[in-house]
């Protein structure tokens, strides 16, 4: 049976192990074993009224007996962890009758972090009874009733192994899951840990994560949720009762329609009218800079729209520049430090741009969340000030909307099988996509598309499947809505991979290029090594065999109608066997070679390969040979297809036929270009982990600034990069170099914009005398300026690191020290989602928060939640990986040496991006501190100091660091910042 544990999003799923827990109350006597406890409890009076709709013969949902149970263990798996703690409330009508609760001495040590999160201690447990001793008691509380908790599926697992320890009948698995329950009616709510499902039906939870405090609230809730399921649409529910597996779960819903079948029946949704199409014409008319530049003044419209308006010069200056970039079609490199205020300084010329021309600008960000900003906060704003029928769009890659049509085909089972936890999986996506109006998957968080790839790849509207106009669900199609509502807008939002997918191509469905602008643009060259990047792995491979194998089913199904196209699924089966064994075999194979190139190699490796390198495998040859049969059986299959007779059904079976004939020639095509590694100006390497036991081969293209240099000669209008990182040194040299844009030199203009705040909003420094960071004793002294820190000082600290393995090493030194508190340290791989430890230290005091790469940039913590940030090492690229090394001998070739013309300028961008987390408002105060001596004792370490465009300080010593913090912690800023409100984009 699968965990529902593994079913909820990865935030959620981690939330549950990083919130801190208070001990329970209860204290037991020492030297006395603790006897479980078992009493009646007053029932809390609560009262719901069930809808019904549809028919008048639906019966509402009735919520059963149950026992709501929870446990607390040692760690996650239950053959090998333990139980160290049980809770369980009878309940009777929706209402709590007993309580049976106890802790349970596992016979072994309790983990540090079990105790950071339960606050159960070794102490606690010592004199507790063992499970044998509570077991029939257990037994005989539980009874034959249903189970109920949440994410049920855990702790019944974990109590049916300590069980069959001591040969005694497994307990009921006919479960009721709140987080299930949660997850399709709270879908609104977004997080849905017990301790956010509670808050949202305000249900009492005292103690969380401890076990009879978890199991009383998880019943409550269970009591408020199931009555709720008959308020769901007449449709919904009869899908839901069609797809879920058989359980207590799919009873209940049937019991809901009464004596109405259980079928799929989901909506058709609303057709799209078109919206007038928007071209790139090849001349356009001026915008007037003078207005633009009156708009940002003291007078001009911004300060009517925008509360407590402040104009700032550099703002100003950029919307000028932008206008100025956008009539002449030129290129503009514009760095904004944070508060310039540059969402806006952008979006307002290009909303006049457009609106002007009636054509369309696009803009390209690298994250969501800037994504989700510029269309919530600052489009807004800019219509206002340009025209409220500005028309704005946000779009995505095609592999991130819904297909109606394949979604409608998974549910009725023509798609092939699937297992029970994949169709518990999908039972929330039933709802939402109901309500939906995008298909956008992002826009929800009850499923999650990377633990459920097959799934997702079976029902998103990605391009190998697609009918198109052929389609019955076309006119209401979400991509095809999508993409005419860009078609028809005047300023299209995009993130960097659509714009490498498909924006950049000579035959992108928008047309061709106009004015783009770049926000985030200090990742453009990334990205195209990201989203360029060729790979075949076990999950690429195991998709497509899952896509044959579907194909396999569809023409067993065929029998009837068609014998000939069904008589080729026998051998279609056959020729899946081969190409399953011969995956297998390929990646063992690179295992094995991998092994064999560096043996001394522990954990994650990356291993460049050459034109010679793979030349002798015997599995990449069997394994093309294998693939090249398939593809001779499709094409066969295809044929014989073309031949049948019309139908929609052959049609559908026609169009993925085509598709999986699509991916074997792409999947052979690739396999041969990285098992070769002949493209000239690529790279290509194997990586793994020898731990964990997954192998990758990958390639792509090195120079990513001629592929750019071609996009920029084809672009008919203006094109704008901006970042709050851009330049080196005080140059944007290195960046220009690297997005292709040196053979337009005489067309670019570069402008950098400082940050309004002032420079004594900081105290930054280092300590010469401090340890090299090769030192084996660096760890340790990181570990201990951050604990001085925080005794010291006791405010938010961000400790930035560039490597898991320094992290993992700082963490293993600070975790037991009794100077830090449990609840005060936030580490990532340890605590929980990105997003959870964000919100856990922006509300708590005293946080001490260690992140790796994604903690660098992207996190807004303003005011006292991050007052201090750490830099233990300076940000280098990773010079062992193939990419960098690569990069690095271009740089080498070209220019005689690669340190100074590219690791220091990538470091510096990264650094100033780090940096950046501690200033983010006119109010803020924080001090940053680079515990990596070479910023002080070499040469480039300047370079470093004078990118913060502040004093930095060489402290003498730790205590005399400690000093001058608190000085300036408790002094008052010198000057005043020329800004005295938070910029939209910081909001």
């Amino acid at each position: 049976m699968p965990r529902l544990f593994d079913l909820l999003p990865d935030d959620t799923r981690k939330e549950l192990a990083s919130e801190a827990k208070k001990p329970a109350p209860a204290k037991k006597r020492p030297g006395r074993k603790q006897k479980p406890a078992v009493k009646t409890s007053p029932a809390p009076r609560r009262e719901y009224q069930a809808k019904t709709k549809g028919s008048p013969k639906i019966q509402p949902a009735t919520v059963p007996d149950f026992v709501a149970l929870d446990v607390e263990t040692t760690g996650l798996d239950f053959k090998n962890d333990r139980i160290i703690e049980v809770g369980a409330v009878r309940f009777s009508n929706g209402k709590p009758e007993q309580e049976f609760s106890t802790f349970i001495n596992a016979g072994v040590p309790i983990p540090e972090h079990i105790t950071r999160l339960t606050g159960i201690t070794n102490e606690d447990i010592r004199d507790a009874p063992s499970f044998s001793d509570i077991a029939m008691k257990l037994l005989e509380f539980i009874g034959n009733l249903p189970l109920c908790g949440h994410q049920i599926e855990f702790d019944a697992n974990f109590i049916n192994a300590e069980l069959k320890r001591v040969m005694l009948p497994a307990v009921s698995m006919q479960l009721l899951d709140t987080a299930l329950l949660s997850r399709l009616l709270l879908q609104e709510t977004g997080r849905f840990s017990l301790k956010h499902v509670t808050q949202t039906l305000s249900v009492t939870l005292d103690n969380a994560h401890r076990a009879l405090h978890d199991a009383k609230a998880s019943g409550e809730v269970a009591a408020l949720l199931v009555p709720k399921l008959s308020d769901l649409p007449l449709n919904v529910r009869q899908t839901l009762a069609a797809c879920a597996p058989g359980s207590l779960f799919k009873s209940m819903v049937i019991s809901t329609l009464g004596s109405i079948r259980a079928s799929v029946n989901l909506s058709v949704g609303e057709t799209f009218k078109n919206l007038p199409k928007l071209d790139s014409p090849e001349w356009h008319l001026e915008i007037d800079r003078d207005e633009i530049s009156k708009t940002f003044s003291a007078q001009g419209d911004m300060a009517t729209i925008i509360k407590n308006f402040s104009p700032r010069q550099s703002q100003q200056d950029m919307a000028q520049y932008v206008t100025d970039t956008l009539n002449d079609g030129r290129f503009l490199v514009a760095e904004a430090g944070t508060g310039t205020g540059k969402s806006l300084a952008y979006l307002v010329p290009a909303a006049r741009h457009a609106l002007k021309n009636n054509c369309r600008v696009i803009v390209s960000t690298r994250t969501r969340n800037l994504q989700d900003q510029l269309i919530q906060q600052d489009l807004p704003v800019a219509a206002k000030l340009s025209g409220e029928n500005l028309r704005y769009t946000t779009l995505k890659g095609r592999s991130n909307y819904l297909c109606r049509n394949r979604w409608q085909r998974l549910l009725r089972g023509e798609l092939g099988n699937l297992s029970p936890r994949e169709r518990i999986a999908i039972l929330p996506l039933i709802i939402w996509s109901e309500t939906t109006e995008t298909g956008d998957v992002e826009e929800q968080n009850q499923f999650n598309p990377r633990w459920f790839a097959k799934i997702w790849n079976l029902i998103s509207a990605e391009s190998h499947d697609c009918m198109g106009r052929r389609c019955p669900s076309f006119s209401s199609c979400f991509l095809h809505k999508a993409r005419q509502k860009a078609l028809g807008s005047h300023i299209v939002v995009i993130n960097h991979a659509l714009f490498y997918s498909d924006i950049c191509s000579e035959n992108s469905f928008l047309g061709p290029i106009g004015s783009i602008i770049f926000d985030e643009a200090h990742h453009l060259q990334s990205s195209g090594h990201q989203h360029l990047r060729t790979e075949l792995d076990t999950n690429r491979l195991k998709l497509y065999i899952d896509s044959i194998q579907n194909l396999v089913q569809n023409l067993n199904g065929c029998k009837e109608d068609n014998p000939d196209l069904a008589a080729f699924g026998k051998k279609l089966k056959s020729s899946l066997k081969h190409l399953r064994k011969r995956s297998d075999d390929f990646l063992n194979e690179l295992k094995q070679w991998a092994q064999a190139c560096e043996p001394e190699l522990e954990g994650e490796y990356q291993i460049r390969i050459t034109e010679k390198s793979l030349e002798n495998l015997y599995e990449a040859p069997a394994l093309d040979n294998t693939i090249t049969d398939l593809q001779n059986n499709i094409s066969t299959i295809k044929q014989t297809a073309l031949a049948a007779k019309d139908s929609l059904k052959t049609e559908m079976l026609l169009s993925e036929i085509q598709s999986c004939a699509e991916r074997t020639s792409q999947l052979k095509a690739d396999l041969l270009y990285l098992v070769s590694a002949k493209t000239e100006d690529h790279v290509f390497w194997v990586e793994g982990n020898h731990e964990k036991r997954w192998t990758k081969i990958c390639g792509v293209p090195l120079d990513i600034s001629s592929i750019l240099s071609d996009v920029w000669e084809r672009c008919n209008g203006g094109v704008v990069f901006t970042s709050a990182t851009l330049a080196t040194g005080k140059s944007t040299d290195y960046f220009r170099r690297a997005v292709g844009l040196m053979p337009f030199d005489d067309r670019c203009a570069s402008v950098q914009y400082q940050s309004p705040y002032s420079s004594d909003q900081m105290i930054a420094g280092g300590i010469k005398e401090g340890p090299d960071v090769n030192n084996p004793a660096f760890g340790e002294y990181v570990a201990n300026t951050i604990t001085t820190l925080h005794q010291e000082l006791n405010r938010n600290i961000l400790v930035l690191f560039t490597s898991t393995s320094m992290l993992k090493s700082v963490y293993n030194s600070i975790k037991g020290r009794s100077e830090i508190g449990h609840s005060n340290l936030l580490v990532q791989g340890y605590s929980g989602s990105r997003h959870a430890m964000l919100e856990q230290f922006k509300q708590g005091s005293g946080m001490i928060l260690m992140g790796t790469d994604s903690f660098w940039e992207g996190i807004d913590a303003p005011g006292k939640s991050c007052e201090i940030v750490i830099i233990p090492r300076l940000p280098f690229p990773v010079p062992t990986h193939p990419l960098t090394r690569a990069v690095a001998q271009k740089f080498e070739t070209q220019n005689g040496e690669s340190f100074f013309c590219y690791s220091v300028p990538e470091a510096l961008i990264k650094f100033r991006q780090g940096a950046g987390r501690l200033i983010r408002t006119s109010e803020d105060r924080g001090a940053l501190l680079v515990l990596d001596n070479r910023i002080l004792v070499k040469g480039y370490g300047k370079q470093f100091i004078r990118s913060l465009d502040t004093e930095f300080n060489d402290f003498e010593s730790g205590e005399n660091m400690v000093e001058k913090m608190t000085e300036f912690f408790d002094g008052e800023t010198q000057a005043t910042s020329t800004v005295r409100y938070v910029p939209l984009e910081d909001v």
